[in-house]
């Protein structure tokens, strides 16, 4: 914070300079420019007498009433006079005291000036903002030094922060990103009721965050024992449908499933959390057990690998992919086999990919190769069915690729098996 202070004041006597200087300046100039004015007027004066006198002594030299000898005596003693005038008027006039009155009246400005953006920024500026800040800075790096020791960060700083912010948002209420920082404090703390408090003040804030909603959920799981409710339920369903690869909320979504006995719907949610975030991470080694553990209860109250792998699965449709005549393809070319919406968006609801030489094959689609959980097979009655060959093995179609479709396809009516054959260049 002093060094805060200290460029404050500094860039502060630096502008005072620049302000001051040039009216500093111009003030001294002109002073100097009126006392040479008076002096040139009262010299200009003597001189003038001075020539009156040695007009009268030429007179008087003419005449005869005074001889040479006289004459060059007294014009010797009017250029003294001249002279001792001309230094008499310099001595006499005032000193300059404009260049010293100049700087006293800066430095009292300058200090006046200093101290007014002291207080003023005291007042009204942010320098317990800039308090906030050094905190957590430096919470956040004797934190990372303890977890690198092996040790478990000390509360007291995390508690010091919240302090802070809390002093703050006495003043400043709706500032969004304190109240955000106070939650994820409170999680830290394990005091879940303040960070569920402090998630809705920021919900309040920014009501479509579904960040927010998923965190505000997870606190509200945790402050309730580790149970969800439907208060929870509707949160995750929010989130899930703006952010359908959200993993706390897909985690949370598989514990609700879980408790229910849903086995299927507990481990589809929670291989979707697996495949965003790793097997070998943490999280994804923890959810891998879970996953094992719903597996097991599901085939000790009588499921079938059949009816796990159908319900995983979710919707699914064979296509059996084959080559016309006159086709030229390369064997090692990929062959990029889907399924998209019929007459609707071109993001593929699902898609698999096979190599010109594995033709002719069944491809199996099903919801698990959706690119999104919004936008699969099972979103569709009606799908459109596409094989196509790529030259540049790019999923992007291309002129002088070869494809083969077929659509509209019911999915509620159509067998297990379609046929698509490629027998058509792209223009």
């Amino acid at each position: 914070m002093m060094s805060l202070w200290v460029g404050a004041s500094l860039l502060s006597v630096i502008a005072l300079v620049f302000l001051f200087w040039p009216l500093l300046r111009q003030r001294k100039e002109a002073t100097t420019v009126a006392l040479a004015t008076e002096v040139n007027a009262r010299l200009e004066e003597n001189i003038r007498l001075f020539r009156e006198h040695i007009a009268e002594l030429d007179v008087q030299l003419a005449d005869g009433r005074i001889d040479q000898i006289q004459y060059d005596q007294l014009k010797l003693e009017q250029e003294r006079t001249l002279l001792d005038d001309e230094a008499t008027v310099r001595a006499a006039l005032p000193a300059n005291n404009n260049g010293k009155f100049g700087i006293k009246t800066f430095a009292v400005v300058a200090v006046l000036a200093i101290v007014s953006a002291w207080g003023l920024y005291h007042h009204l500026g942010s320098s317990a903002d800039v308090e906030v800040r050094q905190a957590q800075e430096l919470k956040q790096q004797l934190d990372a030094e303890d977890i690198k020791a092996g040790r478990n960060p000390d509360p007291v700083r995390t508690r010091e922060v919240n302090r802070l912010i809390e002093a703050r948002l006495a003043d400043i209420p709706d500032h969004l990103q304190y109240w955000f920082f106070l939650a994820r404090n409170y999680m830290e703390l394990n005091e879940f009721d303040k960070a569920v408090n402090a998630y809705q003040q920021v919900l309040q804030r920014d009501k479509e965050s579904a960040m927010v909603m998923a965190e505000l959920a997870q606190a509200m799981f945790l402050r309730e024992g580790r149970q969800t409710n439907p208060e929870i339920n509707d949160l995750v369903a929010k989130v899930l449908k703006a952010e359908p690869d959200n993993t706390m909320a897909l985690g949370l979504a598989g514990i609700n499933a879980f408790s229910k006995k849903d086995y299927v719907n507990a481990m589809k949610h929670w291989e979707r959390v697996v495949k965003l975030v790793g097997e070998d991470t943490p999280t994804g080694q923890s959810l891998s057990a879970g996953i094992e553990r719903a597996a097991t209860l599901y085939f000790a109250e009588g499921g079938s690998v059949e009816n796990l792998e159908r319900a995983r699965n979710g919707r699914q449709i064979g296509i059996h992919v084959s080559l016309a005549d006159g086709v030229k393809a390369q064997p090692d070319q990929v062959v990029f086999v889907y399924a998209r919406a019929y007459q609707g968006a071109k993001m593929p609801l699902a898609i698999d990919r096979v190599k010109v030489a594995d033709l002719p094959r069944v491809v199996l689609l099903n919801e698990s190769m959706a690119m999104t959980p919004a936008m699969s097979l099972g979103s569709f009655d009606e799908v459109e069915v596409v094989a196509r060959i790529s030259n540049d093995g790019t999923a992007t179609a291309k002129p002088g690729d070869w494809e083969g479709s077929l659509g509209p396809v019911d999915l509620t009516t159509s067998g297990p098996v379609v046929n698509v054959t490629i027998d058509r260049q792209v223009k």
